[in-house]
C-alpha cells in the first residue's frame, strides 16, 4: 500500500496533459469565482452557540414569545449638563422622532416615565409637554428617585441617559444597515449644535460590526498570507517561475473553496472566515515540498520533465497522506453538536481537499510548461540559493547533534511533555460571548458604560409558564412571579430585576389594590408590560440584569439559581420555570463545547494514528506521529494557563487544526526516512539524511504557515486573535518537536539500527 493511495497519480496525469489540465481548472474556476463573489457573512451572535439541544430550543421559545428581548438598540447620550433646558428639549424631540425612524417599534427612555397610578388608574407623565417655568433641579431629583428610571435609564450622576429602541427583526444585513443609518441620521439631526454626545450599541450594531470585521479579516488573511508566501518563495528560489508555481494554485484553491461554500448555502462566520487563509497557506506549504524536490533534481542534472515526475512520485504520496490527516482532524469537529464548530470543520475539510487537488494538478501542469519553456540548462546550472543552503546546513548539524544523544533529547522532551500536561490539565475554561465581537468598537464602549452605570446589559431570563389548559388565578400568577423575582434579586452578580412584581409594587404605592392592578395589567398595551407577560402564551418573564462576566463566574450563579428554583417547582408542579438568555446559555454551552471538542480531538488523534500506521504498515509509525505532535498541544495549553488566558473553545479548535497540520511534518519525515531505509541505509544515516533533506522544506513551510496565520493576530475580533496565537504556538512547537524529538524517538526505539549503522559506512555527506 502506498502512502498516497495512488492519488499522487493525478499529478502525473496533469504533467502528461498540462494544457488540458489547466483548461479544465480554468473552466471550473469561472463559475466558482462568480459564486465566490456572492458569499455572505453571518452576523448572528447566536451562531456561536447554535445547536439542536433542548437548552437552545428553550432560548428560541422564549425569544419567540418575547421577541424584543434580543432586538433592542441602545442609544447612550452623554453631557456634562444633561438637565440644561436646551438639552432636555433636544432629548425629548429625539425620543419622539425615533418613533418615526425606519424599523422602530417603540422607544423607552426617561421621557416614558409616569407617576404611579392613582386609585382611578390615572398615571401622569413625569415630563411635562412644556418645560418653561419647570424647576429642572426638582425634575432631576424626581427622576433619580423613580424606580423605572434611576440607574436604568438615567445614571446616578444624571450625566448619561439611555434610550432603549426596540426594532423589528432584520435578518438581512443590508436591511439592517438601512435601519442603522436612519437611526444615526435622526440622532445626529436632533442633537446637532449641542454638547450632547450620542453612541449606538446593541445586538443589531454588533451584527454590523461583526460583518465588517469579518470582511476586513478575510482580506487581511488572504492578502497577507498570499503576499508573504510569494516573497518567501522568491527569497528561497530566486525565480518568479517558482513563485508562480505556488501562487497560481493558491489563488485557484481559494476561489474554489469560496465558490463551493456559497453553492453549499453556507455563510462565513467568525471561524469559517479563516478557511480561505488556511487554504492559502496549506497550498503554499504543500507546494514547497514539491518545488524543493524539483529544484534538487534540476540541480543534480535531471531535466525538467524527469525532475517533476520524480518529485510527484516520491513526495506526492506524503502530500496525499498529509492532506488526509489534516482533513480527518478537521472532520472530527463535525461531531461537535454546535453549528459554528461543525460548520467550520466541514468547510475547512472541504478546503483542505480542494487545496490538495489543486496543488497536485495545477503545480505539475504549470511546472511542465514553465520549466520546460525556461530551459533545462538555466535551472541545472543554478546553484542552490544561499538561504536554502544555510537552512540545509543548520538542519544537517541539528540532526547530527540530536542523533549523538537521542536518549537525552527524548528525556528532555518527556520532561517538557509531562510538565506541560500537568499545567494543561489544570487550566480553567474561559468564555464571554463579547470576545467574539470587535474590540474597541463603539458598541463595546457603550456596553461597558451601560454595565457600569445602568446595572448591566446581560440578562438571566427566568421564564414562567403555566399550561394553557390550566387556568391560574391572576393573584397566584403575581405571587409566583414575585417569588421568582425575589430569587433572582438574591443571586450574586444580579444588580437589578425587572418583572411584574416590580410593576405591582410601584402601582401599589399609588393606592391601587391587587384586583385593580391585575385589571390594569390586563388592559395595558405598554411595551414595558409586553416585556414581562404574554397572556397569549400563558407566560411571564422575570429578567435579572448583570454586567458582562466570564463563564467561570456565571455558571456557578446559574447552578445556584437552579438550586433555589427547586422548592418553587415543587410547590407549583404545573408551572414551568426555565432559566435562559444569550449570556447564560452561551456560558453553559461553552463548557459543553470544550468537552465535545476535546473528545473530537482525541478521535482525530486516534484516527490519524491508525491511518498512518496502516499506510506505513507499522503501528509504530502512527505512535511516532502521535507522541510527537501531542506535545505541542500540551505546551500551548500550559502557556494559556501560565498567561491566564484560560481555555476558550476556539483554543481547542486551534489545537485540532494545529495537530492536523503538525502531523503533516511527521508524515514527510517518516516518508523520506522509509525511502532511505528501503535503499538499505541504517537508522542513523537515514535519519541524518532525512533531517538534512526534509528539514529545510519543513522550516520554510512552517514559516509560511506561521505568517499565514499571523494575520489573525491583527484581527479586530479578540477570539480570532487568540485562535491565531494558539495555532502559531502549536506550529512553532511542532516544528521543533518533529526535528528534535521525533528523530530521537525513532533512534531510541530502533536502537538496533544505530548499532548496525555504526558498523556500516556512512552515506556520502554524513
Amino acid at each position: 500500500m502506498t502512502a498516497g493511495f495512488g492519488l499522487e497519480k493525478l499529478g502525473l496525469l496533469a504533467q502528461r496533459f498540462p494544457r488540458l489540465t489547466l483548461l479544465v481548472v480554468l473552466v471550473l474556476a469561472i463559475p466558482l469565482a462568480l459564486a465566490a463573489a456572492k458569499v455572505q457573512f453571518s452576523s448572528d451572535i447566536r451562531e456561536i452557540f447554535r445547536s439542536g439541544t433542548k437548552e437552545y430550543r428553550d432560548l428560541q421559545m422564549v425569544e419567540r414569545q418575547y421577541p424584543q428581548t434580543g432586538e433592542d438598540v441602545l442609544l447612550l447620550v452623554q453631557s456634562p449638563d444633561l438637565f440644561k433646558r436646551e438639552n432636555l428639549e433636544r432629548l425629548r424631540d429625539l425620543h419622539l422622532n425615533l418613533h418615526f425612524a425606519e424599523g422602530v417599534k417603540h422607544v423607552t427612555s426617561m421621557f416614558s416615565a409616569h407617576d404611579a397610578p392613582d386609585a382611578t388608574g390615572n398615571a401622569e407623565a413625569v415630563f411635562p409637554m412644556d418645560l418653561d417655568g419647570i424647576d429642572l433641579s426638582a425634575l432631576r431629583e424626581t427622576l433619580l428617585g423613580h424606580p423605572f428610571v434611576s440607574d436604568k435609564l438615567l445614571s446616578a450622576d444624571a450625566n448619561r441617559a439611555l434610550f432603549v429602541v426596540a426594532i423589528e427583526p432584520r435578518p438581512k444585513i443590508d436591511d439592517l444597515r438601512i435601519v442603522a443609518d436612519d437611526l444615526r441620521r435622526v440622532t445626529d439631526e436632533a442633537l446637532a449644535g449641542t454638547d450632547l454626545v450620542a453612541e449606538l450599541s446593541g445586538v443589531a450594531f454588533f451584527r454590523l460590526e461583526i460583518v465588517g470585521a469579518l470582511i476586513r479579516d478575510q482580506r487581511l488573511l488572504i492578502g497577507a498570507g498570499f503576499t508573504v508566501s510569494l516573497i518567501i518563495c522568491l527569497l528561497f528560489f530566486r525565480s518568479p517561475i517558482y513563485a508562480l508555481l505556488a501562487g497560481v494554485p493558491a489563488g485557484v484553491a481559494v476561489l474554489w473553496t469560496l465558490g463551493i461554500t456559497e453553492l453549499r448555502g453556507q455563510e462565513m462566520t467568525v471561524l469559517t472566515g479563516v478557511v480561505p487563509g488556511l487554504v492559502t497557506v496549506l497550498v503554499f506549504a504543500s507546494s514547497l515540498h514539491l518545488m524543493f524536490g524539483i529544484k534538487r533534481r534540476l540541480v543534480a542534472g535531471e531535466g525538467p520533465h524527469e525532475a517533476i515526475r520524480s518529485s510527484v512520485q516520491n513526495i506526492g504520496p506524503a502530500c496525499v497522506l498529509a492532506a488526509m490527516t489534516t482533513a480527518i482532524a478537521l472532520l472530527s469537529l463535525t461531531l461537535v453538536p454546535h453549528t459554528l464548530v461543525s460548520g467550520f470543520g466541514l468547510t475547512a475539510a472541504i478546503g483542505t481537499a480542494v487545496a490538495f487537488v489543486v496543488t497536485i494538478t495545477v503545480l505539475p501542469a504549470l511546472a511542465e510548461l514553465l520549466l520546460g519553456w525556461a530551459g533545462k540548462k538555466k535551472d541545472a546550472d543554478a546553484t542552490v540559493d544561499r538561504i536554502f543552503g544555510a537552512t540545509s546546513t543548520v538542519c544537517d548539524r541539528l540532526g547530527r547533534s540530536v542523533l549523538k544523544r537521542p536518549g537525552a533529547v527524548l528525556a528532555a522532551g518527556l520532561v517538557v511533555a509531562i510538565a506541560a500536561g500537568i499545567l494543561y490539565a489544570t487550566i480553567s475554561p474561559s468564555y464571554q460571548y463579547r470576545d467574539y465581537l470587535p474590540a474597541n468598537s463603539q458598541s463595546s464602549r457603550v456596553m461597558d458604560v451601560v454595565d457600569e452605570d445602568f446595572g448591566g446589559t446581560e440578562a438571566i431570563l427566568l421564564h414562567v409558564q403555566w399550561p394553557k389548559d390550566q387556568s391560574l388565578d391572576p393573584s397566584e400568577v403575581l405571587s409566583i412571579v414575585g417569588k421568582a423575582h425575589e430569587i433572582l434579586e438574591k443571586l450574586p452578580l444580579v444588580t437589578r430585576v425587572v418583572s411584574l412584581h416590580g410593576i405591582e409594587t410601584w402601582m401599589a404605592e399609588g393606592g391601587l389594590g391587587r384586583a385593580e392592578i391585575l385589571e390594569f395589567l390586563k388592559e395595558a398595551k405598554s411595551p414595558l408590560i409586553e416585556r414581562m407577560v404574554s397572556l397569549d402564551d400563558n407566560s411571564a418573564l422575570v429578567s435579572g440584569y448583570f454586567p458582562a462576566v466570564d463563564a467561570s463566574e456565571l455558571v456557578p450563579v446559574l447552578d445556584a439559581l437552579e438550586t433555589e428554583l427547586e422548592p418553587l417547582r415543587a410547590a407549583h408542579p404545573g408551572v414551568g420555570f426555565i432559566a435562559t438568555g444569550i449570556a447564560p446559555h452561551s456560558a453553559r454551552a461553552s463548557y459543553e463545547m470544550i468537552i465535545e471538542l476535546n473528545r473530537s480531538l482525541l478521535i482525530a488523534i486516534g484516527l490519524n494514528v491508525l491511518l498512518i500506521g496502516l499506510v506505513f504498515w507499522s503501528l509504530r509509525a502512527g505512535l511516532y506521529s502521535m507522541l510527537t505532535n501531542v506535545l505541542p498541544i500540551a505546551v500551548a495549553g500550559a502557556i494559556l494557563h501560565l498567561t491566564g488566558a484560560g481555555l476558550q473553545f476556539t483554543c481547542v479548535v486551534a489545537f485540532t487544526i494545529g495537530f492536523g497540520i503538525a502531523v503533516d511534518n511527521a508524515i514527510h519525515i517518516l516518508n523520506y526516512y522509509r525511502l532511505m531505509r528501503s535503499k538499505g541505509e541504517a537508522v542513523k544515516p537515514a535519519l541524518e539524511q532525512t533531517i538534512a533533506t526534509i528539514g529545510p522544506a519543513l522550516a520554510v513551510g512552517c514559516l509560511v504557515l506561521i505568517v499565514g496565520f499571523g494575520g489573525t493576530v491583527l484581527s479586530e475580533l479578540p477570539s480570532l486573535r487568540l485562535f491565531g496565537q494558539v495555532v502559531i504556538m502549536l506550529l512553532a512547537t511542532a516544528l521543533l518537536a518533529n526535528l528534535l524529538v521525533l528523530p530521537a524517538l525513532i533512534a531510541f526505539i530502533e536502537g538496533r539500527g544505530l548499532r548496525i549503522g555504526a558498523q556500516r559506512q556512512t552515506v556520502k555527506g554524513s
